[in-house]
């Protein structure tokens, strides 16, 4: 599914497991949906205390222990990152947010959603989710990308899914 990476309409979906995540990333992938488009964030990271940096997709990726099987199966596909996030803690995200969290330092938080249309007042609620350990599933591009992506999403069964646009 062709998608400009310059539109800022959005959909951020929230999952319970990272099972749950995984499947509903598993259906944008057959739904055609790339790198590009779609982001995972979680709390993945729960024992380490150092900053891994950048882990590469493919061969290089390597094994992922105790980091589950929701990071392991992202590498392929989607770009990983970890970076820690006051108040929430050391996060996992993978995808083009990935980049953004990690490049804007540790302070940013999830402030790059604002980017995306999503009102300054919700990013506490999805901040909470984080803590929680929920994930969220987000996919930003054009009005026709980010609605079929809403569809797909809303059909896994998140907790709660929200579109959003300018």
């Amino acid at each position: 599914m062709p998608a400009t990476t310059t539109a800022s309409d959005s959909t951020v979906a929230v999952f319970a497991t990272s099972d749950e995540a995984l499947e509903a990333a598993k259906a944008l992938k057959d739904g055609g949906y790339g790198e590009d488009v779609v982001s995972i964030v979680g709390k993945g990271v729960k024992d380490e205390k150092k900053v891994h940096g950048w882990i590469p997709s493919g061969n290089e990726a390597g094994a992922f222990g105790g980091w589950g099987a929701l990071w392991g199966a992202l590498t392929g596909w989607l770009l990983l990152g970890f970076v820690w996030l006051p108040g929430i803690g050391w996060v996992a995200a993978a995808g083009w947010l990935a980049s953004t969290l990690v490049g804007a330092g540790i302070g940013a938080g999830l402030g790059a959603l604002v980017g995306l249309a999503v009102p300054k007042e919700e990013i506490p609620e999805y901040e909470e989710d984080l803590k929680a350990d929920r994930y969220l599933v987000i996919v930003h591009g054009d009005a026709a990308t980010v609605d079929a992506a809403h569809r797909i999403l809303g059909d896994a069964s998140p907790v709660r899914v929200s579109r959003y646009s300018e």
